[in-house]
């Protein structure tokens, strides 16, 4: 029998979240597979678990520490502040799609339930409308709160237990290996210092059950002064999605977390989940194989402590990092797919300590009953009856006053508006610590061999049934296209080859993904057919095209790309070619080398009312055949005039030197990019463009008029219109009509449709 389905971390803001790479509404859950051996890694782990005696010493003593420590406080009461922000990724730039903010107050007591009670709440979908604000019922973080020496590996987690195996658990030595580093000075809220020994925990193999973790740990108290860690691999195989349910569409992602422990199997009395039935196999089936794989990485948690009044080591803020892309593999002619960060932090202000056999504090509540009385009014809220509730559960009161909540000044600032307790530079070099870590020994293997959590590392799409690696062109007609993965600890490699039904020689590209703390780097060897002249202008043929051979043209060689880290915005690429275009209508063959660089930085834009501003750099040089060397630089500007106005500008000049051929010149004019309203394309080895865009916010939408200049040639065109600008500039619709010539006028001005996406504004 399979565990009922359980929701992942944030569950609400987690699906949001996938819905920008998925762009379907859902909701996550998680679920376990039936009981299985318990598998050791070996016949006594505690032996090879610690790599040094410095190790053992601090994680063992740590391990009492808390133990001990947990009888030491009989209450506390702390202010609670969450924030959450989403975006949604772009080649141009990240917009601001979702922040959540909530203030709120918890009691919590060894011997009774935890009072929670609700003080300020907001949230708002500033892509859709930045004014248009709601209550937001928060990420509980008051759920790692309640408990002040709770397990800080569950932080972030709803139903932490079924998926995280704990470095503090009591068989951790089963899953980990600990060694110890460097030492730090810890500074505390008073100004004085202590010593910390960082500790690294290595996971024995790759599994999403596992982290990769550091801790630093007090050498006197040992008390944990800080901790960061990463799931030891991202969340991608494990997703899939289920668009019907027991017989009804009920659009949900779920997780498979793996096996539970023999200890644990025993499933609830209502946990077997109806059965699906055959239509709704072969619609989830169908939809999975079509819609690109999901990778969700959690990359970095931050928990920090504070040693309160000098003896309490208790929570003081997290930080929580993660992003989600396509897990699809990356070719050498194809995109590398975009991410959407969530970020989350939390903050944690003790108020009051009462330690164990003290009074409490006079103007605080002595007993759970007496903070509900006094927190509570009358049409409040109550998450739960007080005296049914028991120690360890929550009652948590919201006033009934929703609008109150979301204005009161009790709010914290938004994800955008100012660091957390940890600034982005720190999280970064954190991060790329914990993607040093990598996997450590897995022990002697048990019986039956590999441990089922861990996943196979071999991922195959058989041809013909995995219906997003089919396409039609009047090339290889109907192509059937097959991908084999292969993770390999340092990175992945990946084949995937196409057959198509015209007889044509097969489209194969080999990939290996080498991924770095600081960067990922992708080697290509690949003969592949491709759509568009020759060189920088050619792509990938989509889903379905028409047309004759002319636009066509084999492409086969070897390419090396740098990117930034899985997970990062593309802001600066280098790529390395070498590499012999067959055009397929003439037969003519061009051999090249060369290299390739481009620049997208984006700075500011996120908060309301903020000024955004950046661009875009590009140098690409090629020798062989046609020598030549092209660049662009652009720039652009967004300047909120009002709280519903904006005023955008933009400006660019491209030039090519050297033997280009025809196809390597700069053309601007069909679409739309440089220059809208006209229908031919204009092109020369310089040109010269800017742009003047005023929108005004009307609901969920911009209203836009537009002015474009583009010369090219020494001849001049221009172009009016207006439109209608979605989700900040994501989808823009626009009709523009060119104005008459400065010069020959080759453009053709006449009134025209654009349709653009992921534009700047």
């Amino acid at each position: 029998m399979r565990e009922r389905e359980r929701p992942t971390p944030s569950s609400r803001v987690t699906a949001f979240a996938i819905l920008l790479a998925a762009i379907l509404q859902g909701t996550a859950s998680a679920q376990t597979r039936e009981s299985v051996p318990s598998n050791t890694p070996a016949s006594d782990p505690a032996e090879d678990a610690y790599l040094d005696e410095t190790a053992r010493r601090l994680v063992l003593g740590l391990k009492a520490a808390r133990d001990t420590a947990r009888l030491t406080i009989d209450a506390y009461t702390a202010l609670i502040r969450e924030r959450i922000g989403s975006e949604v990724p772009s080649y141009e730039r990240n917009r601001p799609s979702l922040h959540g903010e909530r203030t709120a107050r918890v009691r919590w007591s060894r011997d009774e339930p935890a009072i929670v009670h609700v003080l300020a709440a907001r949230f708002r979908q500033p892509i859709f409308d930045p004014d248009d604000s709601e209550f937001f019922g928060g990420l509980r973080a008051e759920q790692f709160a309640a408990d002040p020496l709770g397990d800080p590996f569950k932080f972030g987690f709803l139903e932490a237990e079924t998926i995280t195996r704990s470095p503090l658990g009591p068989a951790a030595e089963r899953y980990y290996q600990f060694r110890s580093g460097d030492t730090i000075a810890v500074r505390l809220s008073n100004g004085s210092a202590l010593r910390a020994v960082a500790v690294t925990v290595i996971p024995r193999y790759s599994s999403i059950r596992l982290v990769s973790a550091i801790m630093w740990i007090d050498t006197e108290s040992f008390g944990l002064a800080r901790v960061a860690y990463r799931l030891a691999k991202p969340v991608d195989r494990e997703m899939n999605w289920h668009l019907r349910s027991g017989g009804r569409w009920s659009p949900r992602l779920y997780l498979d977390v793996g096996p539970r422990d023999s200890a644990d199997s025993a499933p609830a009395p209502d946990s077997t989940p109806q059965r699906p039935s055959f239509f709704d196999r072969l619609v989830n089936g169908a939809f999975n194989e079509v819609w690109p794989r999901l990778r969700w990485d959690i990359s970095t948690v931050v928990a920090e402590y504070e040693l309160w009044e000098m003896r309490h080591w208790l929570p003081r803020s997290v930080t929580w990092r993660s992003d989600i892309s396509a897990m699809e593999g990356v070719t050498a002619s194809g995109l590398a797919p975009l991410s959407a960060p969530l970020m989350i932090d939390w903050t944690l202000e003790v108020e009051d300590i009462r330690e164990r056999g003290a009074g409490a504090t006079p103007g605080t509540p002595a007993t759970a009953a007496a903070a509900f009385r006094l927190w509570r009014q009358e049409g409040d809220s109550i998450s739960a009856a007080l005296e049914e509730a028991e120690p360890g559960e929550m009652v948590t009161i919201t006033p009934a006053d929703r609008e109150a909540l979301v204005a009161s000044d009790l709010l914290p600032a938004t994800v955008w508006e100012e660091d957390g307790a940890v600034d982005d530079a720190a999280i970064g070099r954190i991060a790329a610590e914990l993607a040093a870590i990598g996997v450590g020994d897995r022990g002697e293997p048990a019986e039956g061999g590999e441990r089922a959590e861990a996943p196979s590392p071999w991922l195959f799409d058989p041809p013909g049934t995995t219906l997003r690696l089919l396409r039609y062109n009047p090339i290889e007609g109907m192509s059937l296209g097959t991908r084999l993965q292969r993770d390999l600890g340092w990175g992945r490699a990946a084949l995937t080859a196409r057959v198509g039904t015209a007889g044509v020689a097969p489209d194969v590209d080999l990939t290996l993904q080498r991924t770095h703390p600081g960067h990922t780097m992708f080697l290509s060897f690949y003969r592949s057919l491709r759509s568009g002249a020759p060189g920088a202008g050619a792509a990938t043929p989509g889903l379905f095209v028409t047309g004759d051979a002319a636009g066509f043209h084999w492409s086969h060689g070897a390419a090396l790309r740098f990117l930034p880290r899985v997970g990062e915005r593309n802001w600066l690429s280098l790529r390395l070619f070498a590499e012999q275009d067959a055009e397929i209508a003439t037969d003519i063959r061009r051999n090249r080398i060369g290299t390739a660089v481009a620049w997208r930085p984006w700075w500011g834009g996120q908060r309301p009312g903020s000024i955004g501003v950046g661009g875009h750099v590009g140098v690409r040089a090629s020798a062989g055949d046609n020598p030549h060397v092209r660049a662009i630089v652009e720039g652009a500007l967004v300047i909120p005039l009002s709280s519903r106005l904006l005023l955008g500008m933009r400006a660019g000049t491209a030039r090519v030197w050297g033997d280009p051929a025809p196809y390597h010149l700069w053309h601007t004019g069909t679409s739309g990019h440089w220059l809208r309203g006209h229908a031919r394309s204009v092109g020369g080895t310089q040109l010269h463009m800017a742009r003047i865009d005023l929108q005004r916010r009307i609901g969920f939408l911009r209203l836009s008029v537009f002015g474009d200049w583009a010369s090219a040639g020494g001849d001049n065109f221009y172009a009016v219109g207006a439109g209608l600008v979605f989700l900040d500039g994501l989808i823009r619709l626009d009709v523009a009509h060119g104005l008459g010539r400065g010069g020959r006028g080759a453009a053709g001005p006449t009134l025209k449709l654009h349709l653009r996406l992921g534009a700047i504004f």
